[in-house]
């Protein structure tokens, strides 16, 4: 009886034992991590410093400063970088945006612009060079004004895609002509009107056209200028609407 009353003290004491130094372990770890947080939250070695902008060229530096509202002198740790980011993402003219801690007191932020491939045109621009722009994706946003076409005559953002969806063709085959657009007018769908240095066309629908079609149309378009400049033809306009496959009648007024 006593052997077992003795080893039963042994146990107790060794689990008595085990308890103290896990609690005093616990104890010296939670007093080491509020050291560290508390080193890492307000040490001056982790206050921003720099805050480098990469990759803008229409939005200013101060315009996404303020919508981020991260400052020199903020904590390198304390600022959300997910809600930096999702308050970009609120500006149109931003595609993508991808924000960094750079330690110990940088914050890097690389801006992808949207790249437009038009203008919308309202007739109310006036002298402003603010304008509507609007990208391969049929996203539109303000931006500056650009040696970039404007469409003319579309009602609705379908209207808009199918322009979009018409130049985007027109770049993938010649890059050149699309330079070359001054306006594209959709007020009539069934003869749609691209004006460019050389001429007004008047192109008919656009909407279904491949860019098969559209290389075509335009190797025979250019053989037609050719010979209506060296002839000395004075023209007001050049009729595609019938050619078909690079074939067909064109119509010089």
């Amino acid at each position: 009886m006593k052997v077992k009353r003795w080893r039963k003290r042994i146990l107790w004491k060794r689990r008595i034992l085990r308890i103290l130094r896990f609690t005093i372990l616990w104890t010296a770890l939670l007093f080491s991590a509020y050291g560290i947080y508390n080193f890492l939250i307000h040490s001056p070695y982790f206050k921003i410093k720099e805050i480098k902008i990469e990759g803008n060229q229409d939005i200013a530096n101060k315009d996404i400063l303020m919508k981020i509202k991260i400052r020199k002198g903020d904590n390198i740790f304390k600022v959300s970088l997910r809600k930096a980011k999702r308050e970009l993402g609120a500006l149109k003219q931003i595609k993508d945006t991808d924000i960094h801690r750079d330690f110990p007191d940088r914050i890097v932020i690389k801006i992808t612009e949207r790249v437009p491939i038009a203008q919308i045109w309202t007739g109310t621009e006036g002298h402003s060079h603010r304008v509507e722009l609007i990208d391969k994706e049929g996203i539109t946003f303000p931006g500056r004004k650009g040696n970039i076409p404007k469409i003319l005559g579309t009602k609705d953002s379908l209207e808009r895609w199918e322009i979009v969806n018409f130049l985007a063709k027109l770049m993938d085959v010649d890059f050149g002509f699309y330079k070359r657009i001054s306006y594209i007018d959709r007020k009539n769908p069934r003869r749609v009107e691209v004006k460019t240095e050389r001429a007004l066309l008047i192109w008919g629908p656009v909407g279904k056209e491949t860019e098969t079609q559209m290389e075509k149309k335009l190797a025979y378009l250019n053989l037609v200028l050719e010979d209506l400049i060296n002839n000395g033809r004075n023209f007001d306009y050049v009729d595609l609407r019938f050619l078909k496959e690079g074939k067909g009648e064109v119509i010089v007024g």
